[in-house]
This record gives C-alpha cells, sequence and structure tokens, in this order.
C-alpha cells in the first residue's frame, strides 16, 4: 500500500520534474510557460483523482471484527 506521503512526494516531483525541463529547454515566452504550467499541474491532479486505496477485501473485515 502506497502511503499519502509518498503519492504528494510523486506528484511534487512531477511538478519539480517538468519544471527543470523547461527551463532547460529554454522556454521563455508566457504562452509557453502556461503549457509547461499546465502540463505539470494537469497529470497529478487526474492521477489524485484516480489514485484510490484499495477496497477492503473480506479476509480484512473479518479480521477487523475478529479483534
Amino acid at each position: 500500500m502506497v502511503s499519502e506521503n509518498t503519492k504528494w512526494l510523486v506528484y511534487a516531483g512531477w511538478v519539480i520534474a517538468v519544471c527543470v525541463a523547461a527551463v532547460a529547454l529554454g522556454v521563455s515566452s508566457v504562452v509557453n510557460w502556461m503549457v509547461v504550467a499546465s502540463a505539470a499541474v494537469v497529470p497529478p491532479l487526474v492521477a489524485r483523482r484516480f489514485w484510490h486505496a484499495p477496497e477492503e477485501t473480506i479476509s480484512e473485515s473479518i479480521q477487523d471484527a475478529r479483534r
């Protein structure tokens, strides 16, 4: 199971990697920076929307009930 902190580190790493790549490529116009910003922010937002913990299994619920 992936912890929430690990997820946030992946998201932050993505944003930093995209920004570093943009600087390395020499992005200078405002329009291009807006594209870079959307490329840096949208994928983590989509991943956050769909990256959920799996539902509890029957075995886990039985173990919780026995405790």
